[in-house]
């Protein structure tokens, strides 16, 4: 079951690559001046151009290092993907639907055409 934890810590690190990547379009946002930030002044007004002009070449170097980030641990997560839809046991599909397919163990329960007691008592054993 590694593989399953690896892949819920894999999604997890994506998640904040991601959000990352947003605060950077947002910093940057506010360096340019485009105004979707709640601010009345952006940060030119704040610190001039010379400043601006270092903080926007640091941003952009930024966001170019989490892209390739978030490229290279999407690929890992394709391929982890493959192994996983390559497990066979009760246990793994059970795992895969909980935490691939974001299933309540209810619907693994009805999907698998087994009691929702089994499919919990299943899980337990397991961990």
């Amino acid at each position: 079951m590694k593989i399953i934890t690896n892949y819920v810590d894999l999604c997890r690190k994506i998640d904040m690559i991601e959000t990352q990547l947003l605060q950077v379009d947002n910093d940057l946002d506010y360096w340019f001046g485009n105004g979707k930030l709640p601010f009345s002044r952006t940060g030119t007004d704040d610190l001039g151009v010379d400043a601006s002009k270092g903080i926007i070449h640091d941003l952009h170097d930024k966001k170019h290092r989490f892209q390739k980030m978030l490229s290279f641990y999407l690929e890992i997560k394709e391929e982890t993907e493959d192994k996983i839809n390559k497990l066979e046991g009760l246990n793994y599909q059970i795992a895969r639907m909980k935490y691939m397919e974001n299933k309540t163990y209810k619907q693994i329960a009805d999907e698998l055409n087994m009691s929702y007691g089994y499919i919990r008592s299943a899980t337990s054993k397991r961990n």
